[in-house]
């Protein structure tokens, strides 16, 4: 009887084997892995009851109890319910007086090892030996004492005949495969494990920057990870145990190591900027490297994350390109010709070095523009820089200031005063007549002169602005004169002054008086629906009528009023769109409220516009502030608190004339931007302006990258509505739609729309 025992334990084996094979062919869990190991148990109960240990007729004595109770405590319901119907068939086919006892023994394995199986889970233990063992000596002992009650057996001649044996067998024989069925679910758990650990390896792999490089302190590669094997110069294989140095050029490769040496020294993050020829050209590449907390292999060693910036340098110096030089001259504009001049007032109050600025206009340029069109009058503008450009020296800066207005720098004149001033006005001579000379323009013959004011510095302090107000003062003195001439800045031109200073007074009694107001200009989507509009400040002097925008904001701007003139328009704004939330046609549109710099850095802007929403009951979400590059520039770590708050309240955000001032990527990744507009400078010249078209494409792209909605102001003609569309712009702003007008011509507008 014993060998027949141990038999039938070897027969358990075996189930350990099949169970192995299967977990292998299916995913663990699976519903075809529980179903097959299901099958493999109740085989294996069949196989066992076909090598019994008979007691007497009917009396059978297999591992049934074992392998059941195993199938239910290792496989679950499913698996240990099948295993269970399989061996109940057979036990049923086979017969006998004790068929109704072999069942129930049947029964009460599987709800045996389904019961273990909860308590284990409910008291959050583990499989262990001892605990199995003692599982099989009381299941088995129940199977002893069903037995006993089998027809023609006693309780006494059961355990006379098997007793001790049979439960120590059984009992050992559940401990043992119950072992190795914990060997084996424990080596799948560790394999799903590794697998996981794979994947997400895998994942952060993928997540990470082009190369991931693991450097010991001797400079030398210990692993190269990487997707973008193009951005190597040699195979991964030939960079694994070769020095820093060795990889690459001499010069890069030495501050390599030393910022190795430094982060190892120093435990803090070095940053290594290098380029490097690789199979995907000339690329620029971005370090960052940090020493590791442990060492590998007995040396300390750190982790290089390396990232291509090629395109993202090359972005950059697009959009800085478009920040300080004019897109249509290439000449520098307003922004780097203050810059300069700055630099020069500081160089002249150090050294008593001499300089000139002059404004030059060019004259009636409007009527070549209105008689020729636009290209003609571009091609003028480009010819009039070229020869700019060629009278003064490479030290001096031409720059255009928009429309038909450039400004000429002169550095480093003769240190004489007498002396500077002969040398600005003989500069001026020969722009009169360099500029007079006739233009070849579109097959035509065009001549046109120019107005220039000019201004001398060095002999006392000036600012900037100053000098700019003198020399535009100068340029219309020029214009009144006759035009074609030139004249230099003269204290009786303070008249003008003043006449400023009445207007300055008139903007500011009204805005006590509150007579400023709202224009609406609509904007559409793609369909030709009204989205919203944008809200246009408009005023109206006492005595002169209406005053055009930019010289009442410009006005303002220079009074240090805007802070109020834009609180005065954000209010309007909000009763507006208060207003619109109770009307079904315009509940749906959102309104757009430029914010200047003197706004946005102001103390308390945001609790001033939280408390204006709260005021008036307009819906934050359909307030759209719109901001421009420029503003950016001033403080881009208050600005982005400052918009954050506000977006945390649902307010939107634009970026205002988009590609004329500069923002580096970096930060525009880190606005809470909803939309960015394109300036109808870029606009005016589509679809034949190939540099124009290029910049619109640009946009678009960095939009599309970052999510952005697109919305071109200015489109004045079809031909650049139909660009637009097919380069992907979302929405349209422009006469080509509508003019500002008056907020009951839009609601009548939206009505027609309804």
């Amino acid at each position: 009887m014993l060998l027949d025992l141990i038999r039938t334990t070897a027969l358990l084996l075996a189930l350990c084997m099949l169970l192995g094979v299967n977990q292998r062919f299916w995913a663990s869990g699976s519903l075809q892995a529980r179903l097959g190991a299901g099958l493999i148990f109740g085989l294996i109960c069949v196989a066992g009851m076909m090598m019994p240990v008979t007691l007497g007729p009917g009396v059978i004595v297999d591992p049934r109890s074992v392998v059941l109770s195993l199938a239910s405590l290792f496989g679950g319901p499913l698996t240990g319910a099948l295993a269970g119907l399989i061996a109940a068939g057979y036990r049923i086919a086979l017969g006998g007086g004790g068929a109704a006892i072999g069942v129930t023994v049947i029964v009460i394995a599987v709800a045996s090892g389904l019961f273990y199986r909860g308590t284990l889970r409910s008291l959050g233990a583990s499989k262990a030996p001892l605990g199995l063992f003692a599982f099989g000596v009381v299941l088995h002992f129940i199977t002893l004492l069903m037995i006993s009650q089998v027809p023609g057996q006693s309780m006494a001649s059961v355990f006379e005949a098997l007793g001790l044996p049979y439960l120590l067998v059984m009992g050992a024989g559940t401990a043992l495969v119950g072992m190795l069925l914990l060997d084996i679910e424990r080596r799948r758990a560790t394999q799903l494990a590794l697998q996981k650990s794979e994947a997400r390896l895998r994942a952060i792999t993928a997540a990470l920057p082009d190369l991931l490089f693991l450097i010991d302190e001797d400079g030398r590669f210990l692993e190269v990870i990487t997707s973008r094997h193009e951005l190597l110069h040699i195979p991964v294989a030939s960079v694994i145990g070769k020095r820093f140095d060795e990889v690459l050029p001499e010069a890069q490769g030495a501050a390599g190591l030393a910022a190795i040496a430094r982060a190892l020294d120093t435990g803090e993050r070095q940053t290594l900027e290098y380029t490097l020829s690789t199979a995907a050209g000339a690329r620029d590449f971005r370090a960052s490297i940090q020493a590791l907390d442990h060492a590998l292999d007995g040396q300390r060693a750190v982790v290089a994350l390396v990232q291509d910036v090629t395109q993202a340098r090359a972005s950059e110096a697009e959009i800085r390109n478009l920040a300080f030089y004019d897109p249509l001259t290439s000449l520098p504009n307003r922004r780097l010709l203050t810059e300069r001049l700055e630099h020069a007032l500081g160089d002249g109050s150090r050294g008593g070095a001499h300089g000139a600025l002059m404004f030059i206009d060019l004259d009636d340029f409007k009527n070549i523009n209105d008689v020729y069109g636009h290209q003609a009058g571009d091609l003028l503008l480009r010819e009039t820089a070229t020869r700019l450009r060629a009278i003064v020296r490479e030290t001096d800066t031409v720059a255009r200031f928009g429309g038909d207005e450039f400004v000429i720098l002169l550095e480093h004149l003769p240190q004489g005063k007498r002396e500077a001033v002969a040398a600005a006005d003989q500069v001026a001579a020969k722009i009169l007549t360099r500029l007079g000379a006739p233009y070849r323009i579109g097959g035509r013959q065009q001549t046109t002169t120019a107005s220039i004011g000019l201004v001398m510095f060095g002999d006392r302090p000036y600012t900037a602005e100053e000098l700019m107000q003198r020399a535009d003062l100068s340029m219309y003195e020029s214009k009144r004169s006759g035009k074609n001439t030139v004249r230099s800045f003269d204290p009786a031109m303070q008249s003008s002054l003043s006449e400023r200073m009445r207007a300055q007074a008139a903007l500011r009694a009204s805005l006590e008086n509150r007579e400023f107001f709202l224009h609406y200009q609509p904007q559409f989507d793609r369909e030709g629906r009204i989205t919203g509009a944008e809200a246009l400040l408009r005023w109206t002097h006492p005595r002169e009528g209406a005053v055009p925008p930019f010289q009442f904001i410009k006005l303002a701007e220079q009074m240090g009023m805007m802070p109020e003139l834009g609180r005065q328009a954000m209010e309007m704004a909000c009763r507006t769109l208060a207003g619109w939330a109770a009307d079904p046609r315009l509940q749906s549109c959102s309104l757009a409220v430029n914010v200047s710099p003197a706004q946005l850095y102001q103390s308390g802007f945001v609790d001033e516009v939280s408390a204006l929403l709260v005021q008036t009951g307009a819906p934050a979400e359909r307030l759209k502030l719109e901001i421009t590059e420029s503003l950016l520039l001033s403080d881009i770590e208050q600005a982005i608190t400052a918009m954050k708050q506000l977006r945390a309240m649902g307010i939107r955000f634009s970026i205002d004339d988009f590609g004329t001032g500069y923002s580096s990527l970096s930060y525009l990744q880190q606005l809470p931007l909803d939309e960015l507009k394109i300036d109808r400078v870029f606009v005016r010249d589509l679809p034949d302006n190939a540099s124009s078209l290029a910049i619109v494409r640009t946009i678009m792209a960095l939009a599309d990258a970052l999510s952005l909605r697109v919305i071109a102001e200015g489109v004045e003609t079809h031909a650049q509505h139909t660009c637009l569309l097919d380069n992907g712009c979302d929405g349209f702003q422009g006469y080509l739609f509508a003019r500002p007008e008056e907020g009951h011509a839009f609601t009548a507008r939206l009505g027609k729309f309804a």
